[in-house]
């Protein structure tokens, strides 16, 4: 029937579009360490990364990558870290035999200026978008007290469970000062959401395309 045409046209361009903003690459034996080298050049890029890997026994893991020093391979999995190496690894906790890496879109990097001001929680609401993953670099004042477990808490979180880290450069009754690099928004918003801040710097939004009313410095591909 004609009514069919339209429709199967409709279907190959919604699949064809997945197919180009969604990317798979697969990697076995000692193409690992070529994962780790790929995986790490996404991750500066600001592209959200999941790996699935499979060791050498048969178990399978999926997580979210978070850092690759070297050969080792780190990702979060179900709030655990977790370290992947290769089939013949001695230190990690997975020797895996074959891997997968899965990114998609591209990689917006805004300019976060002129400065914003305001509850965390506010500007952290207007700046998010549908997204894989935005991240800040920049720096954050914090007004008010805010205790050193907070900081802590917050450092721990952008240092050891992101890509990511946060430098804290000066604290006193009246407020912080903070350096943000590639911090992932969802863990500003839970460690300042009750705080007034000031901040500026730059945004990398990982995206299928542009969605903040914001001067856009750059476009990354994978």
């Amino acid at each position: 029937m004609e009514w069919k045409k339209p429709v199967a046209i409709i279907v190959l361009i919604v699949a064809f579009g997945f197919m180009v903003n969604s990317y798979v690459k697969h990697y076995q034996g000692a193409e690992i360490y070529e994962a780790a080298n790929r995986g790490f050049s996404l991750l500066t890029k600001g592209f959200n990364v999941t790996l699935r890997a499979e060791s050498i026994d048969g178990k399978t893991i999926e997580g979210t990558l978070i850092s690759v020093q070297g050969s080792t391979i780190t990702i979060l999995s179900h709030g655990e870290i977790v370290t992947i190496g290769g089939p013949s690894a001695t230190k990690e906790d997975i020797k895996a035999k074959f891997l997968t890496l899965h990114y998609r879109g591209k990689v917006y990097v805004y300019e976060l200026l002129p400065p914003v001001y305001g509850n965390m929680k506010d500007v952290i609401a207007n700046l998010t978008v549908d997204a894989y993953s935005e991240r800040f670099s920049g720096i954050i004042y914090v007004k008010g007290h805010i205790s050193p477990i907070e900081l802590g808490t917050l450092k721990y979180q952008a240092d050891y469970l992101s890509y990511g880290s946060l430098t804290i450069n000066h604290v006193s009754s009246e407020g912080a000062i903070l350096t943000a690099n590639m911090v992932p928004l969802s863990f500003l918003k839970g460690g300042l959401s009750n705080y007034t801040v000031y901040m500026y710097g730059t945004l990398y939004v990982n995206s299928e395309e542009r969605n903040l009313p914001l001067k856009v410095l750059e476009v990354r591909s994978g």
